[in-house]
């Protein structure tokens, strides 16, 4: 086992910030880093550029393949799923011995990293359980008795776990009390790129300009957007409404879809916006308690916000007055768009910049550096 060698796995490692920041974190820290993650296929170019540019920093990317896994299938890829678990305890199996920690980030990955413990006893590395999102309170077709099996097993993992972690306060609800004294806040704020891109795109000068990016779901609120007329409207990601979205930027004017963006020209795209639309629906508990990068990354670029009432987030955009709340209903959203004027929205965008260095990467970094001290024992005298 090496002192300061540790594993950070997650199932799609490169399309949120969490594992390349914490990565690039303990990287300058000092640690040797490799990186797990699941080559669906679907994701393989992503990879393959996430591979090379980590590589370039000296970190290793691991990647398991497990056939062509589109996301969003349900049961028709269990296999595929099933095959994914078998493959990661395979993996620690035969390279766990070397890592200190193995840090794994939601239950996907939490699970092979737990069953590998038990099996193997001589796996000596510490476990540390990140939970970005609580897969048995998602918006899916998932059945009620395997979300039960689901939070079952997350709560036998926190067990079993060194350290868990969860990105808001908000997420302790999902958090037994007996865990909640080894549980660490790591929030989902930016870690600025050090390289910025200028992305530019055409907006109007005229009307407001709404940009929604991320997990293109029928729980975000996508298909109350697009019915908003006398603003236009931007969208970037992939997923279940990304045809539908196609379907109405082929069809009207103000309708506007720039497929799949990077983190660099998310922020580009976003910097010449008006306002930055993250309105969940509030009857899925996961977006009760959603705490979304999204909100730290308009933080970042001053830019205001539209949420919803009941998500959590609504208490701190009402607090800092950084943006509006809206109901989840195409009457209330129309209200609130009808009332935006461009002078206020500079006001906002001006407060959500003046409170980001409170929220920012900089401060939950030294907390991420800090667990990892205490568990490896690093910097400490004899």
């Amino acid at each position: 086992m090496t002192q300061n060698k540790i594993l950070l796995a997650q199932n799609s490692a490169f399309i949120a910030n969490r594992l390349p920041r914490t990565a690039r974190a303990l990287k300058e820290a000092d640690y040797e880093v490799d990186i797990l993650n699941w080559n669906r296929g679907v994701n393989a170019e992503i990879i393959q550029s996430a591979t090379k540019s980590f590589g370039l920093e000296g970190i290793t990317v691991h990647s398991v393949y497990c056939g062509n896994t589109p996301y969003g299938k349900g049961i028709i890829t269990v296999f595929n799923k099933i095959l994914f678990i078998i493959k990661v305890i395979l993996f620690l199996f035969k390279n766990g011995h070397q890592y200190k920690v193995v840090h794994a980030i939601d239950f996907d990955l939490a699970l092979p990293v737990y069953i590998a413990k038990l099996i193997n006893p001589k796996l000596k590395f510490e476990f540390i359980y990140d939970i970005a999102d609580f897969v048995e309170t998602f918006h899916s077709p998932i059945p009620k008795f395997i979300r039960s099996m689901i939070k079952n097993l997350s709560e036998r993992i926190m067990n079993h776990a060194k350290v868990v972690i969860i990105p808001d306060e908000n997420r302790l609800v999902n958090i037994p009390k007996a865990f909640q004294n080894k549980t660490v806040i790591i929030n989902n704020s930016i870690d600025p790129p050090q390289q910025t891109v200028d992305y530019e795109v055409k907006i109007s000068g005229d009307t407001l300009n709404i940009f929604y990016y991320g997990a293109l779901s029928k729980d975000r609120g996508i298909e109350l957007l697009l019915k908003q007329k006398n603003v236009s409207l931007w969208f970037a990601g992939k997923g279940e409404l990304q045809g539908e979205i196609v379907e109405n930027a082929d069809t009207y004017d103000n309708i506007h879809y720039l497929g799949y963006l990077q983190l660099e020209q998310i922020l580009s795209v976003a910097s010449q916006m008006d306002v930055i639309y993250m309105v969940y629906d509030p009857s899925y508990q996961h977006n009760q308690i959603a705490s979304p990068n999204k909100l730290y990354e308009a933080l970042y670029l001053g830019k205001p916000c539209i949420v919803t009432e009941n998500t959590s987030i609504d208490l701190f955009v009402e607090k800092y007055d950084i943006g509006y709340i809206t109901k989840f209903d195409e009457h209330s959203l129309n209200t609130v768009i009808k009332s935006l004027s461009k002078e206020e929205l500079i006001v906002k965008g001006n407060n959500a910049k003046s409170i980001y260095p409170a929220f920012s990467w900089d401060t939950s970094k030294r907390k991420l550096v800090e667990i990892y001290k205490s568990i490896t024992k690093k910097g400490d005298t004899i």
